[in-house]
């Protein structure tokens, strides 16, 4: 843990930067330095609360919840954070050390607090018992990355097999709903197990394409984020008045290695629904009779792609290609999921890019805004080593996608 004096010093150093004159990587290391800061302040809260917790077990008359929740000015829920947040250490105090060591964020711990609620007391112990290993991850990652990991965890930590899994995810499904009292709104929030979330995130793709493919409401937000979230709220709206996109199957492309689709589950397994979810093998299969599920199998190289009987690429075989070698946006280090990302021409198509898999990259809205009016060139080569050139006239070239082996 960080001594007192090291913050101090951190501290003291953020009080006295210009950050008005600074260089690009002196802004770098005061970012890095109020992680640091802020990750320490995370730390010191938790063990306040856990303080709290004890004296509150002597004293009835304390309410832990709402000390935290007066002291930070936040609301009994964000209070409740804090909590979960000392549960999580408790079970794994390897975060509690890399915490305030500003190793890794809040953001991080929360990951595994939502993990340690999905398990049972048994799955619990072996899940803590990765504490160490699940720290070093987290300090090398993004808290969406980090989830990653952690899902692929609880998997090999929870007992039964898939399809016992998804039924425990069903009956822990429910919707809320409540009054915004300050706002006014009518507010919602719910968790579904990963076949009717994977329903209703497909119906509400295509209401939103049926609805707002050539116009937007004139009263959308601006950013792009919030208008596909206004955009969401309103397919959801029209759904429930019978105007969304026709009900059906769901529409979706699933990256599977081989080796599962013939065999089943093996220690090298590669699913992947264009979501972060997991659905079992078997609910795959049956889902595939029923619904439009179109498998894009992948080869024990990870590079040979099996499109059924594709032999000659068209738009949607082209997609299911590009889905098969980048999860979402392919500039590293964006989070992007795949069902965000738009096709973009490297060579532009204006200017005579072929329409072939060599020229197509899928980007994010901000990326493909930068690509486009913000001054970045993207280069892709024939092994698909990107190279991307900034208006400040730095140069990135960044590896081909990894490979998904079986």
């Amino acid at each position: 843990m960080n001594h007192p004096a090291s913050i101090i010093e951190v501290v003291g150093d953020l009080a006295s930067a210009d950050i008005g004159g600074a260089s690009a990587e002196c802004c770098t290391r005061v970012l890095q330095d109020f992680s640091r800061v802020i990750a320490w302040a995370e730390a010191g809260k938790i063990r306040a609360a856990q303080r709290l917790a004890v004296l509150a077990a002597a004293s009835p008359s304390i309410s832990p919840e709402h000390v935290v929740a007066s002291a930070t000015r936040v609301s009994i829920g964000q209070g409740m954070q804090t909590f979960k947040r000392s549960a999580a250490i408790d079970a794994m105090p390897a975060f509690g050390d890399a915490l305030a060591d500003g190793a890794l964020s809040a953001a991080h711990v929360d990951v595994i607090a939502g993990a340690i609620g999905k398990l049972d007391d048994v799955e619990q112990q072996l899940f803590a018992q990765r504490s160490e290993f699940l720290a070093g991850v987290a300090g090398r990652t993004t808290p969406p990355e980090f989830a990653r990991t952690v899902r692929n965890e609880m998997l090999r930590c929870q007992r039964g097999d898939g399809v016992d899994r998804l039924a425990r995810q069903q009956r822990a499904t429910y919707l809320k709903t409540w009054v915004d009292n300050a706002s006014g709104m009518w507010c919602l929030h719910g968790e579904f197990d990963p076949e009717s979330g994977a329903t209703l995130h497909s119906r509400l793709i295509r209401t939103i394409e049926k609805l707002f493919h050539a116009t937007t409401p004139e009263n959308a937000p601006t950013d792009p984020l919030d208008k596909q979230h206004h955009l969401r709220a309103l397919a959801l709206v029209a759904m429930t008045n019978g105007n969304g996109a026709q009900a059906g199957g769901i529409d979706m492309s699933i990256l599977i290695d081989a080796t599962t689709l013939t065999s089943g589950h093996h220690s090298g397994t590669v699913i992947d629904c264009g979501l972060p979810i997991e659905l079992p093998i078997e609910t795959i299969r049956r889902m595939a009779c029923t619904a439009e599920v179109t498998p894009i199998i992948v080869g024990a190289d990870g590079v040979r792609l099996h499109l059924g009987d594709t032999t000659r690429l068209a738009n949607r075989a082209q997609r299911r290609a590009l889905r098969a070698m980048y999860r979402g946006c392919a500039v590293p280090g964006c989070c992007v999921a795949w069902d965000y990302v738009v096709i973009h021409h490297v060579a532009y198509f204006r200017n005579r890019g072929p329409t072939d898999i060599g020229n197509l990259l899928p980007l994010c809205t901000k990326h493909h805004h930068l690509a486009h009016e913000g001054g970045w060139k993207f280069a892709l080569s024939a092994d698909r080593v990107l190279t991307i050139d900034r208006p400040d006239g730095s140069t990135n070239c960044h590896r081909p996608p990894k490979a998904l082996a079986a």
